[in-house]
């Protein structure tokens, strides 16, 4: 018989199904469409470091990733279902989190791709005027402190609820040098985008402060949504509610990727980007 508790799961799980195998990826498509179709590579060919084939082939492996991973969702879902039907058992909240590890992987693939797009691009920029551009340096010209803070608030509250189930002892030790060690790792993320090289070579000072600002702002969200599923898990544990792990695994998973791709799509919309800088420049015509 199924229980009750974990129809909610179902539903919760069938969203992340359909949040990062299908939704995500398809906005992502029409975003790369819409960008070779907008500025094509005769007319802006600095956007472009390899051929239109080549780009054309990443968007059909992509596509066919996400299928791929999309099928499996459901057969997994499917799967779950008849196991919970025949057993009692509980369902193990690593399910969603392995799953969601497998839809992430095509997000970091193309991740991959654009940096060695951009590479290519460093290496393929022959323009010989370097123009010098004061760029913000400091964290807060990239993020509010109030949202900083917020997000510090957040933390020591998720330390507290670790401190109150585990007391002063080794596991609650081991759980807050983990999360600090997480913190360390989206902060070396921030410092290596606002103080690392500039990896478009011909983007606009403006849209690269915007990039940034996204970028710094998506791992502070990250950041903040780490903490809440952290205090989340001590509360479960407080008041011994584990039907609920793994509906909030499967949350905490599409927060994260709202936080990350997310928010990138949200705040980096085409129509506000400067694709101008791609064109060739106009050589000045010599009068006889």
């Amino acid at each position: 018989m199924i229980d009750p508790n974990n129809v909610y799961f179902y539903i919760i799980f069938l969203v992340q199904i359909l949040l990062a195998s299908w939704y995500i990826p398809n906005k992502i498509l029409e975003r790369m469409q819409t960008v070779m179709n907008s500025y094509p590579p005769n007319e802006y060919p600095k956007l472009y470091s390899g051929s239109i084939d080549g780009y054309k082939k990443t968007q059909n492996i992509y596509r066919s990733i996400n299928k791929t991973l999309f099928t499996v969702g459901f057969s997994l879902l499917s799967a779950i279902v008849m196991w919970d039907y025949t057993t009692e058992g509980q369902i193990s909240p690593m399910i969603p989190w392995a799953y969601f590890m497998l839809q992430m992987m095509p997000f970091l693939w193309l991740e991959i791709k654009e940096y060695k797009s951009f590479k290519a691009m460093r290496n393929n920029n022959t323009d010989p005027k370097k123009s010098a551009t004061i760029m913000p340096r400091k964290l807060f010209d990239f993020l509010s402190p109030k949202l900083f803070g917020f997000a510090i608030i957040v933390l020591l509250t998720a330390f507290s609820l670790v401190i109150v189930k585990y007391g002063f002892s080794g596991k609650a030790f081991q759980n807050i040098i983990i999360i600090l060690a997480t913190n360390l790792f989206f902060a070396g993320i921030a410092y290596w985008n606002i103080y690392g090289t500039k990896q478009d070579p011909y983007q606009s000072n403006e849209d690269r402060i915007k990039i940034l600002s996204v970028t710094v702002k998506s791992m502070v969200f990250v950041s903040i949504g780490v903490s809440v599923f952290l205090s989340i898990q001590m509360l479960i544990k407080i008041y011994d509610l584990n039907f609920l792990k793994t509906i909030a695994m499967s949350v905490y998973c599409q927060l994260i990727l709202w936080a990350s791709v997310g928010n990138r799509l949200k705040e980096l919309k085409l129509e506000n980007i400067d694709f101008s800088v791609y064109k060739n420049k106009e050589e000045p015509s010599i009068s006889s």
